[in-house]
Parts: C-alpha cells; structure tokens; sequence
C-alpha cells in the first residue's frame, strides 16, 4: 500500500471507529459474525496475533486471556475503542509490516486476520505471516474476494490500485485452502473437513 493510501485509509478508519461498533450491531452482521466464529473459534489457541484487530470483535466471541492475545492495527482510534472495551489487552499501533520488523522472534498459536483486514497487506508480506505461526498452529485470513471493495473505504478511483495490490494467485499459492465466506476469501490452514462446503 502507498504511503498516500495507507495515511487516507487510517484517518477514515480513525472517524469510522467513532460508530464503527453501531455500525455492525445490526442483525444481519451479528450473522455473519456468528457464522464466523462457528468456524474458527474451535481453532483459536495458544497465543493469539490478531491482524488488524479494530475493536476488538475477536475479543467479544472468544475467551481468551490477556497475556495470550496480541492486537496489530493502524489506526488509533479504532484500538481505543478496543482498550475502552477490553482493558489491558495488549495492542500495537502499526501495520503487519512495520510490526514485523520491530519484533522478528515472537510465534503464535493462532492468526488471526478478520473482514479484510489482510487485504491490506504488501503481497510480498503473505509469506511473513506463516513465518509468525508455531508449529501445529493455525491461521485464518479474510481477504476482500475479487471485486469486492467496501464502500465506505474505497472511492472508484482507489478500487484500480488495490485491485492491483492484492495477488490472488500468490494468496493461493502461498496458503493451503481458500474458500469463499460471504464478502471474503479466506485463507486457512483449518482442515478442510471443519470448513463450509465448497
């Protein structure tokens, strides 16, 4: 991502994550996240990296323990949100990348990368996360699927240079499965008998 993209896409999360929780507090996303976290939430474990974390949804569904979960996110305003809601859970202001180069040891049971938010990734970056995962352990990553885009992030103008940005093929190859979940293909190492139907 460009540094003039990634600089707009914060500060529209900074102002979203003012009403980003009212946001999806409808019925038709509490679904979705129902249906989600049916699927993965058996696999959640261990040491917990959780990409792009927002306010903390993984948080809300799952138990897990604060010296077991760590949250990544650029934007301020929505890691606030997860701190006013979860206190004292450990956050990092950052992209995966800036992340990944300040601490270049630490590996996780679970990774966790949820409603696009690997989407924003430097495709050269995929590969990193395996690298960030424990033996055994397990990923699930929710990219935007081939012509999907958020609205409220992207402008028609943006649309062509993340389009560009997300390598389609590289997610294939550089992941064991990838299936469809509504807006999103997911990549995951969860075994293939314990996913929706293809």
């Amino acid at each position: 991502m460009s540094a003039s993209e990634q600089d707009r896409v914060q500060a529209i999360y900074d102002e979203f994550a003012k009403s980003y929780d009212d946001h999806y507090a409808s019925a038709e996303f509490q679904e979705e996240d129902l249906a989600l976290f049916k699927i993965v939430s058996p696999w959640i474990r261990g040491k917990v990296l959780d990409l792009g974390c927002g306010t903390g949804l993984t948080l809300t569904y799952n138990d897990i323990s604060k010296d077991d979960y760590l949250g990544v996110d650029p934007s301020a305003g929505m890691l606030e949100k997860l701190q006013a809601k979860f206190p004292g859970f450990a956050t990092v202001n950052s992209t995966f990348e800036q992340w990944n180069e300040t601490d270049k040891e630490s590996k996780f049971e679970t990774i966790l990368g949820l409603f696009g938010a690997p989407a924003y990734f430097a495709k050269e970056s995929y590969s990193q996360v395996l690298e960030r995962l424990a033996p055994k352990g397990h990923y699930f990553l929710m990219f935007y699927k081939p012509g999907y885009f958020p609205a409220h992030i992207y402008t028609e103008e943006d649309k062509a240079a993340a389009k560009a940005r997300i390598d389609y093929d590289l997610i294939n190859s550089t992941f064991e499965t990838t299936f469809i979940f509504t807006n999103y293909l997911v990549a995951t190492n969860i075994p293939a008998e314990f996913l929706p139907a293809r």
